[in-house]
């Protein structure tokens, strides 16, 4: 220690230089280091709040489009639930009316024009009928490019499913002049059990999608 110190007193300014360059060297390093640091502050705050902005954007797109696809879900079960009594039922009680009428008369022509116009007016539903489920499936092919594995598989059943509505839907229109000529209750009870039972598992299916989205929206 003290031979240290006697190579620094007989060279004094010479450790004095080392030292200040030294400093100087240490003051460069400290100040370009806090620079670096600094950047790389500002570049991972910038990164984040890119972040958080892709994720929000991401969160409000899709609230946005699975709110769409539910609201759209609930109209078309509003427009349709009194279908039956306001639409359906007139169709059928004209058909009926004048098709008896004409049988009464023997007057064949008469109760072919009545089948034929009732055909005509439940191909009208059919056909508004597929207009929706159409829409439908461009809402589903759309919600799907940016949805969970879980909830494109969802909506891949539902899908299927409201395909599968729509197709015992029609049977059932399509049976009416059958059940009503021939008085084929069998055939009528037949079908609304397949009815009951599809809508049954569309119901429980739409749950768990309700569901899934919710849980895919937490996790963005």
């Amino acid at each position: 220690m003290e031979d240290i110190y006697k190579v620094i007193a007989n060279n004094p300014d010479y450790f004095a230089w080392a030292f200040t360059l030294i400093n100087v060297f240490w003051g460069a390093f400290v100040y370009f280091n806090k620079k670096r640091h600094q950047r790389e502050l500002v570049s991972l705050k910038q990164s984040l709040d890119l972040d958080l902005e892709r994720r929000k954007k991401v969160f409000e797109m899709k609230t946005s489009q699975y709110e769409d696809y539910f609201k759209n879900m609930d109209n078309i079960h509003s427009k349709h639930q009194n279908d039956y009594q306001t639409i359906v039922l007139p169709i059928i009680n004209e058909f009926n009316s004048s098709y008896q009428r004409a049988l009464a008369v023997n007057n064949n022509e008469a109760a072919t024009e009545a089948t034929i116009k009732f055909s005509e007016e439940i191909g009208k539903l059919t056909y508004d009928g597929f207009e929706e489920l159409q829409a439908m499936r461009s809402q589903t092919n759309a919600l799907r490019l940016t949805a969970s594995d879980k909830v494109a598989n969802l909506l891949d059943e539902l899908q299927e499913l409201y395909e599968q509505l729509f197709n015992i839907s029609t049977k059932m229109v399509s049976d009416l002049v059958q059940i009503i000529m021939n008085g084929d209750q069998a055939l009528a009870q037949e079908n609304q059990r397949k009815l009951n039972e599809l809508g049954g598992i569309t119901k429980q299916r739409s749950v768990e999608l309700r569901e899934q989205m919710r849980s895919d929206l937490k996790q963005i």
